[in-house]
């Protein structure tokens, strides 16, 4: 029962937090949202999964509305905005599995994410040969060191030029990573997304390159073994998400107290006390503070 009522939740904060518009139609479709929420009898399974089904959909409109249309680009803007929104959703998906879960070891956040890849470019499931238009227009990017050819994409990272959703994961059991090297070689990314999962021990700290992406809205670093995150002032003016489940985090204060613009903060299965939670909502009324 508490999963569904979760999975609700984290989708309707799904759709408020990736949604940035302001127009009658994004109005109406989170007034739904928040009808079925209402309505919904979330003790009786059928109906919550009913209903968790529902928000998903409603979910994937608000993020397709919220997409700003690229002129440029020679591919559909509708197909390029509905895979973004199903990678978004299928995601979270994934993510409130592991946070849900009390066997993360079972989890594979990279099996999800490997079936976003494009069945065209797929070869050994690390692309060889892209088109330089693939490269141009791709606004999604998986890297997946546990996967044998993943250093193919790595070495074809500059030559991204569109990407604002950059996924770094371990895979089933976690992997060996270089995030320095990762994030100096996405630093001309106009990153937005950016998400450091499943990596367990191989992971303790997150770089500090992480400040030369000046927009990002949403970082999520889950189940690493990180206790302490670095100084993010550098990319704090425009984050309204950050999610450090999973983590042996013991404080956040320092850091998500320059945070004005946070809506969200996942903290489910870290070490935060409930003193400093308490400390952080006097300081953050407007944020979302997710334990579970």
């Amino acid at each position: 029962m508490k999963q569904f009522v979760f999975l609700f939740y984290l989708m309707l904060l799904a759709a408020l937090v990736f949604a940035q518009t302001t127009t009658l139609n994004a109005d109406q479709i989170r007034q739904e949202i928040a009808r079925v929420r209402h309505e919904t009898n979330y003790n009786d399974p059928v109906k919550a999964k009913e209903a968790n089904e529902k928000i998903k959909e409603l979910s994937k409109k608000l993020i397709i509305l919220s997409q700003t249309p690229n002129q440029k680009s020679n591919v559909p803007e509708k197909a390029k905005s509905e895979d973004e929104a199903d990678f978004r959703i299928q995601l979270f998906d994934d993510m409130t599995r592991i946070v849900a879960s009390d066997k993360n070891s079972e989890m594979d956040l990279a099996l999800g994410l490997r079936n976003e890849i494009v069945e065209d470019y797929k070869e050994d499931e690390s692309p060889k040969n892209i088109p330089p238009e693939f490269l141009q227009e791709m606004t999604l990017l998986v890297i997946d060191m546990s996967l044998p050819t993943i250093q193919r994409t790595i070495d074809l990272m500059q030559n991204y030029k569109s990407i604002n959703t950059l996924v770094i994961t371990g895979g089933k059991n976690g992997a060996a990573v270089n995030l320095a090297d990762l994030m100096t070689r996405a630093a001309k990314f106009p990153l937005k997304n950016l998400y450091i999962i499943n990596f367990r021990e191989f992971v303790t700290t997150i770089p500090e390159q992480v400040n030369q992406f000046k927009y990002l809205s949403t970082l999520a670093i889950y189940n690493n073994k990180i206790s302490q995150l670095p100084n993010l002032s550098g990319c704090s003016a425009q984050l309204d998400s950050l999610f450090v489940d999973s983590n042996p985090v013991a404080t956040l204060f320092p850091v998500v107290s320059s945070m004005s613009k946070l809506k969200a903060l996942g903290i489910a299965k870290t070490s935060v006390a409930p003193a400093e939670i308490n400390k952080i909502e006097a300081l953050l009324p407007k944020c979302k503070i997710l334990t579970k």
